[in-house]
């Protein structure tokens, strides 16, 4: 990647004792481990540029675009649901509560 890189979140892969991470930025995603090797040849790929990006109990990842809202599976990367919306806006935190 050329340029400066769009961080959005570090994810501790739940049942790897925190050995295992996944790297969100600009419109995907990596699988690496603690010492930065790589741990799946799976990226994980946004549909949209992700404004935000959360991880949720139910081992998916929750990504707020301009257009849409992607869950996505923590595992895999496979997409989940999508919620589609109207107004876009720039969100400083986006996490769950209370499961939802």
């Amino acid at each position: 990647i050329q340029g400066t890189i769009c961080p959005h979140a570090i994810i501790i892969l739940p049942n790897t004792s925190g050995m295992e991470l996944l790297l969100t930025y600009e419109d995907e995603g990596i699988y690496i481990d603690i010492y930065g090797h790589f741990t799946k040849e799976t990226v994980l790929q946004w549909g949209e540029m992700p404004a935000s990006v959360a991880y949720l109990q139910s081992n998916q990842v929750m990504g707020w675009g301009e257009k849409a809202i992607e869950l996505r599976s923590v595992e895999t990367g496979n997409l989940e649901g999508v919620f589609m919306h109207k107004k876009a806006q720039k969100l400083k935190f986006l996490c769950e509560r209370n499961d939802k």
